[in-house]
């Protein structure tokens, strides 16, 4: 009689660790599909799921407005193309834009101008006289060319940039060179520690090395690009000393001397160009103020002495 309550027991306990151990491993294995179905984990990215996070403008309006830009690409001779894409890079591929596109700016800047500017003139009356017409004509042709006054401005603040910039980089690539780097590995020291124009430049020289155009060649389209003459005479001592053997870190140390040298005699120029600058506000804009003040009181006084004569 006390075995048989024995073994049920014993089998009971069996049974409860059975199903303890049963529900361990749903649980486990619970777990894993929930580890691998959650939400939080990263699903495969579909193109169109990443096009409909973009936003309305980028998947819309910009291409819309590139495709009217190319309409105008007629505007510009087959052979101007080339220095109009050497001028964009130079002032930095601004948002990637090609020649082509920027023709189109200026052709809806064209555009868009003499509509406003018309329809201003309408609105208040104007009427289409030849006097009102030439002016037109003349606020469209000057629309026309503002993105290019804006390119060569972009293009000449860049370049001093590059400039101001470039006698610091050639002392930290002497410094790298001297402490055991390569010419590569200094320029890559700059990429990694700027982020101006000119550690730009260097990061695609390094980039176009990796693809396998040579360093030579590689500095060349750099100083073709940035149409600076400092950088070309750094490039032309670097490939000098490539070709004569020469140990590139002395020749780093002495550019970067001479580019300190010429930077200082830059700024002396400048201030000694001041004075000159400053004289069309003297004579124009203070001296008439200071004769206003000093002469008007007298003015009535010689009137009326003039008057009685």
């Amino acid at each position: 009689m006390l075995i048989l309550p024995g073994i049920v027991t014993a089998f009971a306990i069996m049974l409860v660790f059975a199903g303890l151990a049963v529900t361990r491993r749903d649980a486990t294995v619970g777990e894993r599909l929930d580890a691998y179905l959650s939400p939080e984990v990263e699903k495969p990215v579909v193109a169109q799921s990443v096009e409909a996070t973009r936003p309305f403008s980028e998947r819309v309006i910009v291409p819309l407005l590139k495709q009217a830009a190319r309409a105008f690409s007629w505007l510009l001779p087959q052979n101007r193309y080339e220095a109009l894409r050497l001028r964009l890079a130079m002032a930095g591929n601004p948002w990637n834009m090609s020649a082509a596109d920027f023709i189109g700016a200026k052709g809806i800047t064209f555009i868009l101008v003499t509509v406003i500017v018309a329809a201003i003139g309408w609105y208040g009356g104007g009427e289409p006289t030849f006097f009102n017409l030439v002016l037109l004509g003349s606020i469209a042709i000057c629309a026309f060319f503002i993105p290019d006054i804006w390119l060569s401005r972009r293009i000449s603040l860049r370049q001093v940039e590059l400039i101001n910039s470039l006698p610091d980089a050639l002392d930290l690539l002497a410094i790298a060179s001297a402490a055991g780097l390569s010419f590569e590995n200094a320029m890559q020291e700059i990429t990694t520690k700027w982020t101006n124009e000119l550690a730009r430049e260097f990061a695609r020289v390094l980039r176009d090395i990796s693809m396998g155009v040579s360093r030579r060649q590689a500095l060349t389209d750099m100083a073709e690009r940035t149409g600076v003459s400092d950088i070309a005479s750094f490039v032309s001592a670097i490939k000098q000393a490539e070709a004569l053997g020469i140990s590139i870190g002395r020749v780093l140390t002495v550019q970067a001397e001479e580019m300190r040298t010429r930077r200082r005699q830059r700024a002396q120029e400048r201030a000694n160009q001041a004075p000159v600058k400053m004289m069309f506000p003297l004579v124009f804009l203070i001296f008439p103020a200071i004769f206003a003040v000093l002469l008007g009181p007298a003015v009535p006084e010689l009137l009326e002495a003039f008057g009685g004569l």
